[in-house]
């Protein structure tokens, strides 16, 4: 029946521009705000995609707080409701976030007031008890509905799959989805679980809801955007996926067929805001708006007090340790999103990693590089940025074989990020959509051979079988290092005082064989 109701609703949207036939005044008027990666950000950031000269400070829970607030205060009238959201990966990213293992941050976004937050791949770094028991003791509203204790088994019983929720006498169900590739881009553990296909998980949520006489419903989802393109195709009469996951900024939001999908970056930089009008006699949908809010300077107000204590809280236990001085950088680390080219920062770092473990080559996923970094004074706090996961290095043995498999992974997209790395030439032939097929590998100018036995330089996520690049048995582990990883990039910039670094691609490019 919802199926139907919205195949008409979005037809009449088609001939009408996405205006209704009734005035606006006389409709039922829902405004659902989102969020999503908000990744532990407690401050404002300098804005430099914005301005590069003189960039404005942006977002930080607080204000994305504030503005939740200005608009309960906007919404007086019986005829509007309000939903509040949240696409996933609460707390890991910042020293803020990471205090009392997440729990403080996590409790400072619980008083934002959200309705629902997906469970994102970051939640689980901690591991799955660690989750569960932040969920109760934080009580923070999550949906997740593809996660099952085992293929075939029950739904994990520490989140619900969904929420229902009534608004303006319209009754809205949100269904949590998480990306299927989690048990290898997080904690080990999470491989004891079965994550469902986000497209399966619904079709059952919405049986499941079918008694439930919903107008809408919403899925919430930790997928990225082409994830959710494909949710869409095979739920065609959705109207609207608030997502996450691939830090995507979608200024209008993007379409798939009639369903929008939304979703504002990452950060706690902006909040995006669809507003659904409902005919309030059929309950069908015939208007929708979107806008995406940008947290600047200004532009939020009042602000949550509960909230600002939180941050501050939080701020006042990070900040004298965060705030020292590392260093200087005399040209800005810039993060690598094209399969490939090598970045400065991802060279740099896999050259330090080598020379720490004494090690042929390194490897170092790109994933695990969270942030660019503008030249000038470095502090702690950067180092944490753009390395925030506790992760710490490992020295492995590996065959030819071994190496040749990971990095024909990395570089054909298989593998969920790719590859920095040190101690070797890669040459490549480009390939469509930005992929390669590995042609050869050398090490001090020699073919790496099958049987060739290799010291790597590496992570332990990685180690671990994290990515996919180690399928399988974990090549053998010649010596853990304790040293965490932006441990020793702080040392390196101690020990250097000013890092100069250079953007030379370490993929080289055959057009021909």
């Amino acid at each position: 029946m919802l199926r139907a109701r919205h195949l008409i609703a979005l037809w009449l949207l088609l001939l009408s521009g996405l205006v209704g036939a009734q005035d606006a005044d006389d409709l039922l008027r829902l405004v659902v705000l989102h969020t999503n990666d908000v990744h532990g950000q407690c401050r404002t950031r300098q804005a430099h995609w914005l301005n590069a000269e003189a960039p404005p400070a942006i977002g930080g829970l607080p204000r994305v707080a504030a503005y939740v607030a200005s608009v309960r205060e906007e919404l007086h009238d019986p005829r509007e409701g309000l939903l509040v959201l949240d696409g996933g990966d609460w707390f890991q990213g910042t020293p803020e976030g990471l205090l009392d293992d997440g729990e403080a941050f996590t409790r400072a976004l619980t008083a934002v007031g959200y309705d629902a937050l997906v469970v994102g791949n970051h939640e689980f770094d901690h591991g799955v008890d660690h989750l569960a028991a932040l969920i109760e003791k934080t009580k923070i509203p999550c949906v997740l509905a593809n996660v099952r204790a085992a293929e075939g088994g029950a739904r994990v019983d520490w989140a619900p799959p969904y929420r229902v929720f009534e608004r303006v006498g319209l009754r809205i169900g949100v269904v949590g989805l998480l990306t299927p590739e989690t048990p290898s881009i997080t904690h080990a553990d999470a491989r004891g679980l079965f994550f469902q296909s986000p497209i399966e998980a619904l079709t059952e949520a919405r049986a499941e809801l079918a008694d439930q006489r919903l107008d809408l419903l919403i899925p919430l989802t930790h997928l990225g955007v082409r994830d959710d393109r494909e949710l869409s195709r095979a739920h065609p009469d959705l109207p609207l996926i608030i997502g996450g996951h691939s830090h995507t900024y979608l200024k209008e939001g993007v379409t798939e067929g009639e369903c929008l999908i939304c979703q504002v970056g990452s950060k706690a930089s902006a909040v995006g805001r669809v507003e659904l009008f409902f005919d309030p006699e059929t309950r069908e949908l015939v208007r929708r708006t979107y806008q995406v809010v940008d947290l600047l300077d200004g532009a939020v107000a009042p602000r949550n007090a509960e909230v600002e204590r939180a941050v501050e809280a939080m701020l006042e236990r990070s900040e004298a340790d965060m705030s020292l001085k590392i260093g200087t950088l005399a040209t800005a680390f810039q993060r690598s999103h094209v399969r490939l080219e090598t970045s400065n920062v991802g060279n740099w770092l896999t050259d330090r990693m080598r020379e720490r473990m004494g090690a042929q080559v390194a490897i170092q996923n790109r994933g695990g590089i969270r942030a660019d970094l503008q030249a000038g004074p470095v502090t702690r706090r950067d180092a944490f940025e753009v390395l925030p996961f506790g992760n710490h290095l490992v020295l492995l043995e590996v065959s030819g074989a071994e190496l040749t498999a990971a990095v024909a992974q990395a570089v054909g997209g298989h593998a969920h990020s790719g590859l920095e790395f040190s101690g070797m030439e890669v040459r490549v032939r480009p390939l469509d959509e930005g992929l390669g097929e590995l042609l050869s590998i050398t090490i001090d100018g020699k073919p790496v051979e099958p049987d060739a036995r290799i010291t790597l330089a590496t992570n332990n996520f990685l180690a671990g079988g994290g990515d996919d690049y180690f399928p399988g048995d974990s090549p053998k582990v010649v010596r853990e290092d304790p040293m965490l990883m932006r441990e020793l990039f702080e040392h390196a910039f101690q020990r250097a005082g000013t890092v100069e670094s250079v953007a030379t691609n370490r993929y080289v490019t055959v057009l021909e064989r």
